[in-house]
C-alpha cells in the first residue's frame, strides 16, 4: 500500500477521512455538512418549541448521525436566536459510561472544557473552580485522541479514565449538574447567553451489539431518569434501529419522558454524497493552486453508493484504499472500471500479506468469486475432489474467521456462501483478469502470434 500524496491533486489534506464532522475541525462543519433538510427541520422545531428533551436519533452504522447532531450543535450554538450549549465531542457509550456516576462526571467534565476552551476566564469563578475540585478534568477523562484541550489539537479515538472522590455523592454529583445548568443560563460564555445544554451521547451501536452490555443499558436509562427530566437540558442518544423499541419503550416510566418517534436516519441519495465530497475537494483545495484535480469520477462513487448501501464511511474508506493502489501520479481522475480493479487489488494484496491463505485456499477463494452464485460446501467437495469435512475446516473456516465470506442463503439444512461486503471487489477483479486474458487470446489468434509471445 502506498501512501497517497494529496498535494498532487491540489489538497492539502485528505478528503476522505472518516472522523464525523465536528466544530473546529480541518473541515469547517457549517460549509462541509450537505443535505438532510427534513431532520434538520426536525431537530429545529424540538429545539425551538420545548424546554427540554430527549430524543433517540437511529440509524445504519456510517450513515452520518453523528455529523447530523454535530452540525445542529453547531448552529444552536451560534446561529439562533435561542441559543444552546454544547460540548463539540460527542460522549461515547460503554460499558464503563452506563452508570449514573460515570454519566454525570463525563457531563460535568465535557461542558467545564468547553468552557476552558470558548473562554477560560470563567473558571475562575468561584462555582467553576469547586466543581473543578469534585470533578478532576484532567483524571476524569485523558484524551489520548478526540480534542486535546490543552493543545487545541485533533485526532482520532479517546480513553476515558473515570476518578470520583468516595465522599462525594451521586446526589452531590446531581447538585452540582443543577448548578452548572444554572450557570450556563445566567453567564455569558464568549459574548453569547445560552438557554439550555445539549447532551450529545455517541456509540449505543456497540452497547447493543454486545448482551451484557445490553442489559446494563436498560438498567442505566431507569438511573438516569431524573436527570433525563431536568429543565433546559437536551438529551440526543444515538445508536441502531432499534435502540427505542429494544431499550427506551421496556420501561414505561422512561419511554414517558422521550419523543416517542425517533429520529430515522437514512443513507444521503448519490447525488448528495458526490455534492458532499466536491465541497470537501473544494475546502481543502491548496492556496497555491487555481483547480482541484478529482481523485475519482463521480461513477465511482455511485459503484460505491451500490455497494456499501449508502454507508458514506465505507464509500470513503473505499476511495482511499483504491487511491493506496497508484504508485505513480495520476494524470486523471480514477474512471469506474480503473477504480473497481484497484480496489479489488487492494483486497487481494491483503490477502496475501495479512491473512496469507495457502495456494489451494486461494483457488477455493478464486472460484467462490468468480462464480457469480452462492456456492456451498458439498459444491466444492465435488468439484475440487475433497472430503466435505476437509472442506469446511480447512477451506471454509479461514475464509470465514476472516471474513471474506458468510453465510448468504439457506436451502433446508445446505449452507450457501458468497463473499462479504468488503471482499465483493475480488470479484471485480478476477473477472477483470478473466476478460483480459480472453481478449489477448483473441488477439493471438487474429494476428498467429505465438502465444508465449504474451505470456499467456
Amino acid at each position: 500500500m502506498q501512501p497517497i500524496n494529496w498535494q498532487q491533486f491540489g489538497l492539502k489534506k485528505d478528503p476522505y477521512d472518516t472522523v464525523p464532522l465536528v466544530e473546529g475541525g480541518d473541515l469547517p462543519i457549517e460549509k462541509a455538512f450537505i443535505g438532510r433538510q427534513q431532520e434538520k427541520s426536525f431537530l429545529d422545531s424540538l429545539f425551538e418549541s420545548t424546554d427540554r428533551a430527549c430524543l433517540t436519533i437511529c440509524g445504519d452504522v456510517g450513515v452520518g448521525k453523528t455529523s447530523l447532531v454535530n452540525f445542529n450543535k453547531f448552529i444552536w450554538k451560534y446561529r439562533t436566536p435561542k441559543l444552546l450549549f454544547s460540548f463539540r465531542r460527542e460522549i461515547e457509550a460503554n460499558g464503563e459510561l452506563l452508570n449514573k456516576r460515570a454519566f454525570l462526571i463525563e457531563i460535568i467534565g465535557s461542558v467545564l472544557r468547553e468552557i476552558k476552551l470558548l473562554d477560560p476566564n470563567l473558571l475562575k469563578n468561584d462555582l467553576l473552580m469547586k466543581i473543578n475540585q469534585v470533578v478532576d478534568i484532567n483524571q476524569s477523562i485523558a484524551f489520548s485522541a478526540g480534542i486535546n484541550y490543552n493543545n487545541i489539537g485533533f485526532s482520532g479515538s479517546r480513553e476515558k479514565i473515570f476518578s470520583q472522590p468516595a465522599q462525594f455523592s451521586v446526589a452531590t454529583l446531581e447538585g452540582y449538574f443543577n448548578d452548572l445548568i444554572d450557570f450556563i443560563k445566567n453567564h455569558e460564555i464568549r459574548g453569547n447567553k445560552y438557554s439550555g445544554l445539549i447532551v450529545h451521547v455517541n456509540n449505543f451501536d456497540v452497547v447493543l451489539s454486545d448482551p451484557e452490555t445490553k442489559k446494563k443499558a436498560v438498567v442505566f436509562f431507569g438511573e438516569i431518569r431524573d436527570m433525563l427530566q431536568i429543565p433546559n437540558v437536551y438529551y440526543l442518544f444515538l445508536g441502531p434501529n432499534n435502540l427505542f423499541k429494544d431499550i427506551i419503550s421496556t420501561q414505561q416510566r422512561v419511554k414517558g419522558i422521550f419523543v416517542q418517534t425517533p429520529l430515522r436516519v437514512k443513507p444521503l441519495s448519490k447525488s448528495e454524497i458526490v455534492a458532499a465530497l466536491n465541497e470537501r475537494l473544494e475546502i481543502l483545495k491548496s492556496d497555491d493552486v487555481s483547480k482541484v484535480i478529482k481523485p475519482v469520477e463521480d461513477n465511482v462513487v455511485f459503484r460505491l453508493y451500490d455497494l456499501y448501501e449508502g454507508d458514506i464511511r465505507s464509500i470513503m474508506t473505499a476511495i482511499g484504499a483504491i487511491l493506496s493502489q497508484c504508485s505513480e501520479k495520476l494524470a486523471h481522475a480514477l474512471t469506474e472500471d480503473e477504480a473497481m480493479l484497484l480496489l479489488g487489488q487492494e483486497r487481494w494484496n491483503n490477502i496475501e500479506t495479512v491473512i496469507k491463505l495457502t495456494d489451494e485456499q486461494k483457488e477455493i477463494l478464486k472460484y467462490l468469486a468468480t462464480a457469480h452464485k452462492f456456492i456451498s460446501q458439498k459444491e466444492i467437495a465435488s468439484m475440487f475432489n475433497k472430503a466435505q469435512s476437509n472442506t469446511s475446516s480447512y477451506y471454509f473456516k479461514p475464509l470465514r474467521d476472516n471474513n471474506i465470506i458468510e453465510e448468504k442463503e439457506r436451502k433446508g439444512k445446505v449452507i450457501y456462501y458468497g463473499l462479504t461486503q468488503h471482499y465483493t471487489p475480488l470479484q471485480w477483479l478476477l473477472d477483470a483478469k478473466t476478460n483480459l486474458n480472453r481478449e489477448m487470446k483473441e488477439k493471438v489468434e487474429q494476428l498467429s502470434l505465438p502465444r508465449n509471445k504474451l505470456g499467456i
